[in-house]
């Protein structure tokens, strides 16, 4: 799709765009994990929609979406949290890019580069110390074009669920 520059309306989201943004966050799910088990879909929608209603508005969640001609196209999320601090992280501030998603049909046209510049500055407005993120493989050049890095110690998880 060739989109016309002057036609994307980059905003932040709303309360109103909660049904959207779960549908986004749903395809950028499914895309990742297409093989996932849907027996959960009807709870992560319902924790989607308060996750959003609890978050959008506030100081721990930005999200910045885009409009082509009326539709939303693409999505993204910066979540907002302190830690203790340290010496490469003075302040303690953290922040996780998250939901950056744009529908396939719009890639390939700048989008999401516009998007982490919005997430950067408003990263930078609110003295964020770091910024971090999960990286798919069609995006992670993108990231390291902005100074994303690899982290020096490697962050590993347990899942609750599991244990």
């Amino acid at each position: 799709m060739i989109i016309k520059k002057d036609n994307l309306v980059f905003r932040r989201a709303t309360l109103e765009d909660i049904p959207e943004l779960i549908k986004l966050k749903l395809a950028l799910l499914d895309e990742l994990n297409p093989n996932e088990d849907k027996n959960k879909l009807d709870t992560l929608k319902k924790e989607l929609e308060i996750f959003f209603e609890d978050h959008i508005g506030t100081t721990e969640f930005i999200s910045w979406l885009v409009e082509y001609n009326g539709e939303i196209i693409a999505t993204s999320g910066l979540i907002l949290w302190r830690v203790p601090p340290r010496y490469d992280c003075l302040h303690g501030r953290y922040g996780y890019i998250s939901n950056m998603y744009t529908v396939p049909k719009a890639r390939k046209n700048g989008i999401s580069t516009e998007l982490i510049k919005k997430l950067i500055s408003e990263a930078k407005i609110l003295n964020i110390d770091i910024l971090n993120l999960h990286a798919t493989k069609d995006g992670i050049q993108m990231y390291r074009r902005f100074g994303f890095t690899d982290p020096i110690d490697p962050e590993i998880e347990l899942n609750l669920d599991n244990y």
